[in-house]
């Protein structure tokens, strides 16, 4: 998952095709690893995978949709960050709470990517492969420390990992801008 991460945060803008790949092996995965908590590590890790491959297929073949999926990637993102920092400065929220806000963001997002055009592309890039890479250093660290992995929300509530995430979304989406600026002189 931080492989994915860092491919979305760097090319996602230029090879966005494989970047919606790339989001949805990560979004499988981390779906997987939360719904099957109960089996054993290895059942879970190849279940996630597989389900990781099923939708980065899905996604992929699926580019007709890619300001719409872009979107809702966005949105999904933008509300495990609002559950984060309501986790942070207010009362912690249980799983369906969060579930409707991560919900309602993405349907938010998918609504609101078309409109947003090419640079909601740019932003679900850097959002998601800032996501990726967080989930996936706590998947890494928890699997050797043996520590709970199964609420993707919880490590985002943490203060530094958010702090992290601002930090990876930023230079994520304003190296892939200024790309894209360089690319526009260049053309143009």
């Amino acid at each position: 998952m931080v492989a994915a991460g860092m491919f979305i945060s760097v090319y996602g803008n230029r090879l966005f095709r494989f970047a919606l790949a790339a989001m949805g092996f990560g979004l499988g995965f981390l779906a997987a690893m939360s719904l099957f908590e109960d089996q054993e590590d290895i059942t879970r890790v190849l279940i996630a995978l597989a389900a990781g491959g099923v939708v980065a297929f899905l996604l992929f073949s699926l580019v007709k949709f890619s300001l719409y999926i872009a979107g809702g990637i966005l949105g999904l993102v933008a509300g495990l960050v609002v559950v984060g920092v309501i986790g942070i400065f207010g009362p912690d929220l249980d799983g369906v709470v969060g579930a409707v806000i991560a919900a309602a963001g993405t349907g938010l997002g998918a609504f609101f990517g078309r409109r947003l055009g090419s640079m909601v592309v740019l932003l679900a890039s850097a959002a998601g492969g800032a996501f990726l890479i967080i989930n996936g250093l706590e998947v890494l660290f928890n699997s050797r420390f043996d520590v709970d992995t199964a609420d993707p929300t919880a490590v985002v509530s943490q203060k530094l990992t958010l702090v992290v995430f601002a930090i990876l979304f930023g230079l994520s989406a304003l190296s892939q801008y200024d790309y894209r600026r360089f690319r526009q002189r260049v053309l143009h």
